[in-house]
């Protein structure tokens, strides 16, 4: 940018006006003669030199730029922006003529011609720069939705310079004491509810949030796996509720959108949390509960708050000022990240999947179990993992005694929580909720080859199913099943990753039988190539289906004809 320099060069009787805070610190300045006119220099960084520019300046401009901060920072924006401080490799993206015309611009109109000009003309500061006018005019203006953008391009290096070291103290010592206040006020809130978490239900603390919630709440109880947790629910008009887990509260809601019990939503919320409506974006949401959890955001956002933590739910993944996607508010003692989380249990997708025998003993009716399963794999509810048991191998591989634990993964397409389902040799059957962080830490046990297990339909099905046939270790693998054979190349563009699945087609065959491996590594660097374009010739025939094993989508491509056929 511009370097500091001695005021030197000044006529007797003239005097110099440093555009920025701190006076002799950095340019530009306008030295200004005896007479009331004056010059503006500004020095440019440019391929290891400074380029020194010179701008006429009236008296009228002068007096100007001395009353106002709005005036100065746009001319120090248009200058440092203009003349290309940011492209330091490249010529003025602006003459300096035309860079004088906009200062007469500037110094000579009024505030709002100056905004208008800085954020409807100049494409370059649109948006971010009209927030910066705004805080040094004080003048109450619309969030840009450039302002990170901005923030990363041009007010990370400026706002040092147009601020002096005691404002930008000041500024530090203000904003870490806001963070502290908050702090205080948002653990204060949560205490009472912090309090009762992991207490009986019956604790005088846990009634106390009773009597905060209302009265007269509708019970629900339910088992949930096997072995068996027993959940009790305490759901209020309010929009609140507690969950109880074998006697202790595990979790508290407040249900921000409307719900049967509670047509209105937790209309409490700012009550609860000041200043915090039911429409909140993410950036109020953020601005009355701080900043959240490093990594803890997404379509959700967890916030450590006293001794419990504050997850925040959204319906979608919105942008930080979008409204009304407010979803629910769910506290805990622990953190949820790499965990199922309480507000999941009674997911409409998965919840209920496991179905008990109708005896006093309760337990797993296997065959009603696995078929439920099945139908949710079918209706597209759940996703079945492929390295695991299938579902319609369970009770033949189980009654074959070969394997201590049959056991079958799936995950719920609407919660993504993950269903471990195993029948064990010498126990009763397993059925649990588990996070995609849990699963992936078991290893399943090798399932032994099917012609010790299977009928002659078993073992046929398994000769067609896709077989590992050759891979490069990296960018491709081949598959086959009979006579076909599928490859997936990875793809990948600067950060982005990702990978085309495809049949080869009759003469892809031949030019592999006949030049071997090498011409996969070539077909894969061809995918890659054209991998982003909008105009892909390989896209048509990609068979990956999102959540899908290559596997999974191989057969699911061998399917389709014959159920069409059908």
């Amino acid at each position: 940018m511009s370097r500091r320099r001695a005021p030197k060069g000044q006529g007797e009787g003239a005097r110099r006006l440093w555009l920025l805070p701190d006076p002799g610190e950095d340019e530009p300045f306008i030295d200004v003669g005896k007479d009331g006119r004056g010059t503006l220099h500004v020095s440019v960084a440019r391929e290891g030199r400074h380029d020194d520019f010179r701008f006429v300046v009236t008296a009228h401009h002068i007096a100007v730029a001395e009353r106002s901060a709005l005036r100065r920072w746009a001319v120090f924006a248009v200058l440092f922006g203009e003349l290309a401080v940011f492209h330091a490799d490249a010529a003025p993206a602006r003459p300096p003529a035309t860079c004088q015309q906009v200062i007469d611009t500037i110094l000579g109109g009024t505030d709002s011609e100056v905004e208008h000009y800085l954020t409807r003309m100049n494409k370059r500061f649109l948006g971010g720069l009209r927030d910066s006018l705004a805080l040094l005019s004080k003048t109450e203006l619309t969030r840009s939705s450039d302002r990170e953008a901005f923030e990363k391009r041009l007010w990370f290096g400026v706002e040092p310079l147009i601020m002096s070291k005691a404002d930008r103290a000041r500024r530090a010592q203000e904003t870490h004491r806001a963070a502290a206040d908050r702090e205080i006020a948002v653990r204060k809130i949560f205490e009472p509810y912090n309090d009762a978490l992991l207490m009986a239900e019956r604790d005088g603390v846990v009634q106390h949030v009773v009597e905060l919630f209302g009265s007269n709440p509708v019970i629900s109880e339910f088992q949930v796996g096997a072995p068996a947790h027993h959940d009790r629910y305490l759901t209020f008009g309010s929009g609140g509720e507690i969950m109880v887990r074998d006697g202790a509260v595990k979790a508290i809601f407040f249900h921000v959108q409307p719900t049967e019990a509670a047509q209105h939503g937790f209309t409490g919320l700012n009550t609860l949390i000041p200043g915090l409506r039911q429409d909140a974006s993410r950036s109020q949401v953020e601005d009355a509960l701080g900043k959240p959890v490093v990594g803890r955001t997404g379509p959700s956002t967890t916030h450590s708050v006293g001794g419990g933590f504050v997850k925040v739910f959204y319906d979608t993944w919105a942008k930080k000022d979008a409204p009304n996607h407010l979803k629910l508010i769910q506290l805990t003692a622990e953190d949820t990240y790499a965990r199922t989380d309480p507000s999941d249990e009674r997911c409409p997708c998965c919840a209920g999947m496991l179905v008990r025998r109708a005896s006093a003993s309760g337990g797993v009716d296997v065959g009603s179990t696995i078929t439920a399963l099945r139908h949710g794999v079918a209706a597209g509810r759940l996703r079945q993992a492929h390295r695991w048991v299938a579902l319609q191998d369970m009770l033949t591989l189980h009654d074959s005694g070969l394997m201590e634990h049959v056991a079958a993964h799936l995950e719920c397409t609407i919660c993504r929580r993950h269903m471990a389902f195993a029948l064990h040799r010498d126990a009763d059957p397993t059925f649990e909720y588990a996070s995609l962080n849990d699963i992936r830490r078991r290893t399943p046990e090798p399932v032994p080859p099917v012609e010790q297990w299977g009928d002659a339909d078993r073992i046929a099905q398994e000769a067609q199913r896709p077989e590992q046939v050759a891979t490069d270790g990296s960018s491709w693998i081949l598959f086959a099943v009979g006579e076909q054979l599928f490859m997936n190349a990875r793809c990948w563009y600067s950060a982005v990753d990702g990978s085309r699945l495809i049949r080869l087609e009759a003469a892809e065959v031949r030019q592999y039988e006949r030049d071997g491996e090498a011409y996969l590594s070539r077909l894969q660097k061809t995918i890659n190539r054209t991998w982003t374009s909008e105009e892909d010739p390989w896209r048509s025939r990609d068979l990956t289906r999102g959540g899908m094993s290559n596997e999974e989508a191989i057969e699911a491509s061998l399917a389709t004809p014959q159920e069409e056929q059908a």
